[in-house]
């Protein structure tokens, strides 16, 4: 095994970055002993904070790692029109979703679904999240984890080990701090990834003999700022396949997934709210786009510098190597920083968010009704270790089966199949008034169905014996798109042929039926 390469400086760099994560989870311990406190953060945060916190959970080391890999590797520039589809999607969660959860001050995402259509639509939406965070954070760790494997330089059998380290140290300010500790390490966490990416422009063009220009000429003569095929057709990873799958995925995050709808609640009025998705927005779109560039920069820079050390290196593995190799001290280990950092930041709003879900969807609402907030609140950190225990044995499963996938693809992949449809059944409270319980329920029972019936056709198995159909099936990146456009058109179409019973009133839960914002939220 090869000495450790990581410089002094850096160390000390990155020591103090974990100080400050632990600092600042112990100082909001005290106020996490309510749930409202721990899952909320007291209704109390201001926009600016929000927002950096959303920014920071939505790009994470997903960006910090996977872009630049994506950028680097055959893949370039497919997925880069399809991050701009944020806006309209920011701009559907302000003028939709933000009203209506901050108007209705749930605690959860999913206690809308159980007003609008009963309670196995609660249950069924936070299974389906808690069930895609066990992947996602997964997905997350183990990518933070191989960069650390491959900037030590440690054997491949080491991973495992630093999975469980890594998952551990991000567990335990998540499980004392709670909501607002996450919140405010988010916005530390933030930084270092924006400051982080950028830091590597100069550094790789002041090694290359022709500068810019040359980094420019080398890409664009070897098609490394390619956007992907345009062709229409649903089979291959084409452009719109990205652009319906991406925009699909941020209507989702947006709109169902407890961890945004978090931190609707937890700011401090309904125009901090709103401030905090349009300045998160604002942030996340220059981040992505930055991240793509460094790939391919880092692209340029293998190719043209000679003995870099980056030569023969994974896809994944280019971007940290380069930072521990070619980055000057201090400057490294603020990068490292970042990229550990950013894995946190979607790791402990992922721990805290299902621990949320699982606390007032499930235990609240089914078991342990009438309990003071502290029980709550002890309850939901025992369900963050548990989490965090399961999020580690995620992450190191997918070490033994990970497919030639890209983890970017992957992550994609994961949500759009998990989803089941859910972003539709959002949509079908929020904008209809004939779809009731029941057309809700059917229309999801067969779109489940259509999924799983989907998957096995795509299957190894499935292609031995009905290579045809295999060969048919359109990408997996539309499974999300297809799923829930079936979803809310057959609950539609159902609710014209089965006579409704709304059996519960609609006032405040549709666009129709809204009434004015709520008392005491107006800056």
């Amino acid at each position: 095994m090869s000495a450790l390469p990581i410089r002094p400086t850096d160390q000390i760099v990155v020591g103090l970055g974990f100080l400050l994560l632990i600092v600042i989870g112990l100082l909001c311990a005290r106020r996490s002993q309510t749930d409202e406190g721990y899952f909320l953060a007291g209704r109390s945060m201001p926009g600016w904070a929000v927002g950096f916190s959303m920014m920071a959970t939505i790009v994470s080391s997903m960006t910090f790692l996977a872009l630049p890999a994506f950028a680097f590797g055959e893949s370039n520039w497919r997925n880069c029109l399809a991050h701009f589809t944020y806006i309209p999607a920011i701009v559907i969660a302000i003028f939709l979703f933000i009203p209506f959860y901050r108007r209705s001050r749930v605690s959860s995402a999913y206690e809308y679904l159980e007003r609008r259509f009963g309670l196995w639509a609660r249950l069924y939406a936070a299974a389906s999240f808690v069930l895609f965070q066990f992947f996602r954070t997964g997905i997350v760790l183990y990518a933070v984890s191989l960069a650390i494997q491959s900037m030590l330089q440690l054997e491949a059998d080491s991973l495992p080990w630093i999975i469980c380290i890594a998952g551990a140290i991000v567990s335990i300010y998540t499980i004392v701090g709670g909501l607002q500790a996450v919140i405010w390490t988010d916005v530390f966490q933030g930084i270092a990834l924006i400051v982080g990416g950028f830091i590597c422009f100069p550094i790789i063009v002041m090694q290359l003999p022709g500068g810019f220009g040359q980094l420019l000429q080398v890409a664009v003569e070897d098609d490394k700022f390619n956007l992907g095929s345009t062709e229409l057709t649903l089979s291959g990873k084409t452009v719109w396949a990205y652009l319906l799958a991406e925009f699909v995925l941020f209507m989702q995050l947006l709109g169902t997934d407890q961890t945004n709808v978090q931190r609707y609640a937890a700011a401090k009025s309904d125009k901090a709210a709103t401030r905090a998705a349009a300045f998160g927005c604002l942030l996340a779109i220059p981040t992505w786009t930055c991240f793509l560039f460094v790939g391919t920069c880092l692209y340029v820079f293998v190719k043209v510098v000679p003995d870099t050390g980056l030569e023969g290196l994974t896809a994944d593995e280019v971007f940290p190597r380069f930072i521990l190799t070619q980055v000057p001290a201090g400057l490294a280990g603020f990068m490292l920083t970042g990229l550990f950092a950013s894995a946190m930041s979607t790791l402990d709003s992922s721990i805290n968010a299902v621990a949320a879900t699982v606390t007032i969807d499930f235990y609240k609402r089914l078991w342990g009704k009438q309990r003071d907030s502290r029980h709550y609140a002890l309850v939901g950190k025992m369900i963050s270790l548990l989490f965090s225990i399961a999020m580690i044995s995620t992450a190191c499963a997918i070490y033994y089966t990970r497919s030639s996938e890209t983890l970017d693809d992957l992550q994609r992949t994961l949500l759009s199949i998990f989803s089941g449809g859910l972003l539709g059944l959002f949509l079908l409270g929020f904008l209809t008034l004939r779809v009731d319980g029941r057309a809700a329920l059917m229309a999801t029972i067969v779109t489940a169905f259509s999924i799983g019936g989907w998957l096995w056709v795509d299957s190894a198995v499935a292609d031995r014996f009905f290579p045809f159909w295999n060969v048919q099936m359109p990408d997996k990146l539309w499974v999300g798109t297809l799923a829930n456009t079936l979803l809310f058109a057959l609950a539609y179409g159902v609710s014209w042929i089965v006579v409704n019973r709304h059996d519960r009133p609609l006032n405040g839960l549709t666009i129709w039926t809204t009434t004015k914002q709520h008392p005491a939220t107006e800056e």
